[in-house]
């Protein structure tokens, strides 16, 4: 008889729980944003920034991943693409805009725009081997200012020798880390291509 009592007080408070979170729950948004996009960009009320991780040429849908949910938005023949020859062509994982409309619980895209890689002229570029050969020499020594662009929290784990942290996503706050020497070479570098 106690073991029942015991698991029947259990359950109503397992069960109470429930029933008081649940509002919390609801209350709580799905995000319309990569936190890591928040830094340089906002979202308008009927856009969704984050990462196409799925596209269904039959349902004419895609997943777009935004870190704490995935929004799953239609697409039709009338749906812009910029970026991209079609929505079906873009590639996982690459980082999208959509605006959409809303038709009753359906999210319905009008346009899809797809970050491209940044467009650095080729003669500003370091290659590896013109890169090591630059890193042999100490900063002073080699009048360079070398930073690295990755978001703070990756620079105690590692970098560079002689680096500075300079997240790109927070360069405003950060101007008066560059070098006061306007013939001084500066070098940022960061994970890949973005």
């Amino acid at each position: 008889m106690r073991k029942r009592l015991t698991i029947l007080m259990l359950s109503l408070l397992v069960a109470s729980g429930f029933i008081v979170s649940s509002p919390v729950l609801a209350k709580a948004k799905k995000p319309r944003m990569l936190k890591p996009c928040s830094q340089c960009h906002e979202v308008d009320t009927n856009q969704i920034r984050g990462r196409l991780i799925n596209k269904s040429k039959k349902a004419k849908t895609m997943q777009i991943f935004v870190g704490k949910g995935t929004w799953t938005v239609n697409f039709n023949d009338n749906t812009e693409v910029d970026g991209a020859k079609a929505i079906t062509k873009i590639k996982k994982n690459k980082e999208v805009l959509v605006d959409f409309v809303k038709q009753g619980q359906t999210y319905v895209a009008t346009s899809v725009v797809v970050k491209q890689p940044a467009s650095i002229p080729p003669k500003w570029i370091l290659n590896a081997k013109a890169m090591k050969k630059l890193l042999k020499k100490s900063p002073a020594a080699g009048n360079y200012a070398l930073y690295d662009a990755r978001p703070g929290k990756l620079f105690p784990a590692a970098h560079l020798k002689g680096a500075v942290s300079n997240y790109d996503g927070k360069f405003a706050k950060n101007v008066g880390k560059l070098p006061k020497d306007k013939n001084k070479l500066v070098v940022f570098y960061c994970g890949g291509p973005t």
